[in-house]
């Protein structure tokens, strides 16, 4: 764990070179209830925190949210899942290992990283790492949807951990999925939902459950004491649903949910 804590803290220092201290919130500011705080949902390779290039630079791309405190906030890269192009051939492009043709019309994000994958970042705390799309056995499969849950005591962020994620899947369906700095698997760190990525689009349509999308949620108390309460109506408390129902469940079921799609971002990638 103190290893985990040095490589986070040594992230936060590289990426705050890059952007000015405060991009994802300024360490001494404080979680009030009910006002806007800061949240960065920040993508890499899964294994490149050591280094992604010959000179151990770390090739990220970060993207700043601005969520009221205690929403049941959902946080929305629009158009992540595959950048959209005028290549006849682009509906295969997320379907199979990406044709010469369809190099025009490649995901945005894997354009740039081979296993993207993304942790949360809130004012000085660090999540660990979860894959977001990748490869399985040569199957290209994406992580749909992930939920993190900030931790305060007295305003003070203590900690951001990652919610089960087994919610909208069958078991077979749900695998470990939280990692560390290293790229190795974190032990109970949590599972989550898979799908293929043949069920991401229809034609040259992509399902809007596929794009990165993160949930955040608090627990504990602000900075005048007040009880956060947004994290007891997480997914994880409630019944079971399919993935493919999952969109018309979040509609119909969790009205509590507050969409956040605007952001400012930064990186190295160039995406």
């Amino acid at each position: 764990m103190f290893a985990v804590r040095v490589i986070a803290a040594l992230l936060l220092l590289a990426v705050a070179g890059v952007s000015g201290d405060d991009f994802c919130g300024p360490a001494s500011a404080k979680v009030i209830m009910g006002q806007r705080t800061y949240i960065c949902l920040v993508l890499a390779d899964l294994e490149n925190w050591n280094g992604s290039d010959e000179n151990g630079d770390v090739h990220y791309h970060r993207f700043a949210f601005r969520p009221i405190v205690d929403d049941f906030a959902k946080l929305e890269v629009q158009d992540s899942w595959i950048k959209q192009g005028g290549d006849t051939n682009c509906q295969n492009c997320g379907i199979k290992p990406y044709p010469e043709a369809c190099k025009s019309c490649e995901d945005n994000l894997l354009r740039n990283f081979t296993n993207p994958s993304v942790h949360v970042e809130s004012l000085d705390k660090v999540s660990f790492i979860r894959k977001y799309r990748g490869y399985d056995n040569g199957v290209p499969r994406t992580f749909p949807y992930m939920t993190a849950i900030i931790t305060v005591d007295m305003g003070t962020i203590t900690g951001i951990t990652w919610d089960e994620g087994c919610t909208f899947c069958l078991d077979s369906e749900c695998v470990e999925n939280t990692y560390g700095f290293t790229g190795a698997l974190e032990a109970n760190g949590g599972k989550a939902c898979y799908v293929d990525d043949t069920t991401c689009v229809n034609g040259d349509q992509v399902s809007e459950v596929c794009p990165l999308q993160v949930y955040a949620v608090w627990t504990g108390t602000d900075a005048d004491g007040n009880y956060l309460k947004s994290a007891e109506v997480r997914f994880s408390q409630f019944k079971s649903y399919s993935m493919t129902n999952w969109a018309d469940t979040l509609k119909n079921k969790y009205e509590e949910v507050k969409s956040y799609s605007e952001y400012d971002d930064e990186g190295t990638t160039g995406v």
